[in-house]
């Protein structure tokens, strides 16, 4: 028999709109991956992380974050968390170096040591342990790379276990063999100087010869038996090949090629990260590609399928961007907008190449859904790191564009568009020729109540200026309010506003280069001042700039989070005010993460991740509005690591139900609450 819940409780739960802010990370309420924050400079690798027969993705970029896209149903799909105990520094790779059936993980120290992550747990539910600082090799000295190199694993003698190769910035591979056995590495200096390799500049690297940072792989590239080399070079946009034509006992290792492969010539920008691995399942080896140079926005992870064979590959590129998901670029600035009049609302971003990108919601006002490519890109020629804010400026009813950009100008375009045609062209505005400083960031608000735009104006050194319009929306008259005082940011202050306890008065948000986002409250309603509440808003810590802005995009009530940043990508955040009775005193124990349920909304299946530290008793129901238990998703012991549940409500009506998940420790008893939408 059902067992009803407390009707209080339930109201806490679903209704509460006096409780403790909580932002949640939600990567996939537009579209699997479109608010996963884009990809700059892609350091990747692919493995099965969980021993479930798919192939999972890491990627670690600029902002110095691992990210974790686990294969769910063969879609890489972005965690919320990492495996358990697992950090990088600059550089990772993985392998199963102690041959017991799981991956564990080498990355960079502080400095160019080697460290060493075991996993300790099992295939499927891997535990990572830091079980070495700085290796040492067996004269006592620490393994050494060059924290901008990426090293790589192969066993290039053929004995069964894994040796550890290092590239340097003068061109030459280290080399220290693993003398020990294959369940117990023991690594020995051999040469600085392996096979006489010596990079000096190609085909497609400057004329001048040069050489610098690398990322080599080893792979046996037409299955003969002995491994080739491939190394991406700082300065070479595409890959050198040495092939490899001794045995594994005397390795004859010689440059071959320098735009490899010659049938789909790879030009990036630079400094290119392959591995060859079959990720469509074919059975054939094919070729990604990750390009780190500074300036690889776009276009930097790119897959090359494998159409001929392992002993005769033939490669075609199939997409340069292998993981579909919004990214514009870099420095992404977002203000949602109805750009088509169509009562929803759709994303602009800005970017720092001067670019601006329009995507259409095909989705619904209360459920938005966006596709990872725009529905209409334009550029300001000449302008470089734009900034976007959005309301009607010439009374038309229709949505235009305010962008802020790296001079310190400001830059009107109307809303031009006709039903599904999006246009937007340059017009005259009241602001044009003021200079307010460089990389101008402006954000329509109305703290005076008064029903016309008022502006604030961030810029590159961390201050926030606001703009009183004491005329109307047609015919606007901004005059410098000098009241008003935001503190210093420290670099690249760029506003947002929004009423985020919707107790009627404005809060501020400014977000700055180093990713934080700082919270401002206003004092008395319809007043410019404005106190400072904290520097580290949600806890946010991107270490790349940080753009936010606010709007209702789930249709509940209170406002959502788009963040854009360093990236070019979005980072969506849901409003969520659901919490228990007394969850603002509540210290969530770090052996429990719920990840969101996904897709939200759904239909008919939603999946939720449960990550345990430590074993517990797990209790997971659906429960309805009226408080009855539809079902139970799980009820029993279940040991440390990553669980995966699945709810298909096929013969349940469409509504809004609660995800409960209880865990019960030896010392104490956690209890995590998830709204879900079932829209049939």
């Amino acid at each position: 028999m059902a067992r009803n819940l407390s009707p209080l409780i339930l109201l806490l739960l679903f209704l509460s709109t006096a409780a403790a802010q909580q932002f949640r990370s939600s990567p996939h309420v537009f579209g699997t991956n479109i608010a996963a924050g884009g990809i700059d400079q892609p350091r990747f690798q692919f493995t099965d992380i969980d021993a479930d027969g798919g192939l999972d993705l890491f990627i670690l970029d600029r902002d110095g974050y691992l990210s974790y896209f686990r294969s769910v149903n063969g879609t890489l799909t972005l965690q919320p968390s990492l495996p358990a105990g697992l950090t990088a520094g600059s550089w990772f790779r993985f392998v199963d170096i102690d041959s017991d059936g799981d991956q564990d993980m080498f990355t960079s120290g502080p400095f160019s040591e080697v460290s060493l992550y075991t996993n300790t747990g099992s295939p499927a539910s891997p535990v990572f342990q830091l079980t070495a600082a700085a290796l040492k090799d067996t004269s006592g000295s620490e393994l050494f790379s060059e924290r901008f190199s990426v090293p790589t694993f192969a066993d290039i003698d053929g004995d069964g276990d894994q040796d550890f190769f290092t590239g340097s910035s003068i061109g030459s591979v280290t080399f220290y063999r693993n003398i020990g056995t294959p369940s117990s590495p023991q690594f020995t200096f051999i040469t600085s100087e392996f096979g006489g390799i010596n990079i000096q500049g190609g085909p497609t690297a400057p004329a001048r010869a040069m050489h610098g940072a690398s990322s080599i792989e080893f792979f046996d590239a037409d299955s003969n038996g002995v491994l080739d080399l491939f190394w991406g070079d700082y300065f070479n946009r595409s890959l050198y090949f040495l092939k490899n034509s001794g045995t594994p006992a005397v390795p004859n290792i010689a440059l071959t090629d320098s735009t490899y492969p010659n049938e789909a010539v790879i030009l990036t920008n630079g400094f290119n990260i392959p591995q060859h691995v079959d990720v469509d399942g074919d059975g054939l080896t094919d070729l990604m590609i990750g390009s780190v140079f500074p300036t690889s926005e776009i276009d930097n992870l790119q897959f090359l399928r494998n159409m001929g064979t392992n002993q005769q590959p033939f490669y075609i590129l199939q997409t340069k961007n292998y993981i579909p998901m919004i990214d514009a670029g870099s420095r992404s600035s977002v203000a949602p907008v109805d750009a088509d009049g169509d009562g929803d609302r759709d994303l602009v971003i800005a970017a720092a190449a001067g670019t601006v990108s329009v995507y259409r919601n095909i989705g619904s006002a209360a459920a938005p859904l966006f596709p990872p490519q725009p529905a209409l890109t334009f550029s300001l020629a000449g302008d470089f790191y734009l900034t976007v804010t959005s309301r009607d400026l010439d009374g038309d009813g229709k949505a235009d564009l305010l962008f802020g950009n790296f001079n310190g100008r400001l830059k009107a375009f109307r809303n031009t568009g006709s039903g599904s045609t999006l246009s937007f062209q340059p017009m005259a505005y009241v602001l044009d020729a003021y200079d307010a400083g460089q990389n101008s960031a402006p954000c329509f608000a109305d703290p005076d109540n008064d029903g016309d735009n008022d502006l604030f104006i961030g810029n590159s050194g961390g201050t926030v200026q606001f703009f009183r319009n004491t005329g109307t929306n047609a015919l606007p008259v901004f005059v410098a309010d000098t009241s008003f005082h935001a503190p210093d940011v420290g670099t690249d202050a760029i506003p947002g506003t929004a009423d985020i306890d919707l107790d009627g008065s404005l809060d501020l948000f400014i977000g700055n280069s180093d990713g934080a986002v700082w919270h401002l409250e206003q004092q008395t309603a319809g007043s410019s001042s404005f106190a400072l509440r904290s520097a580290a808003f949600n806890g946010f810590q991107l270490n790349t700039q940080a753009s936010p802005s606010f709007h209702d995009m789930d249709g509940d009530g209170d406002p959502d989070l788009l963040l854009g940043n360093g990236k070019g990508g979005l980072l969506y955040y849901i409003n969520d005010q659901i919490v228990s009775a007394d969850r603002s005193n509540t210290v969530v124990p770090v052996s429990l993460q719920l990840s969101n349920v996904y897709p939200n909304p759904f239909n008919p299946a939603a999946a939720v991740t449960l990550q345990l530290h430590d074993a517990a008793e797990i209790d997971i129901i659906i429960i309805d509005i009226a408080g009855r238990i539809v079902t139970r998703l799980a009820d029993g012991p279940f040991p440390s690591g990553t669980h995966h549940f699945r709810w298909d409500a096929t013969n349940t009506a469409s509504g809004a139900y609660l995800l409960r998940c209880t865990a019960r420790f030896p010392d104490r008893s956690v209890t995590e609450y998830r709204r879900m939408s079932l829209i049939k």
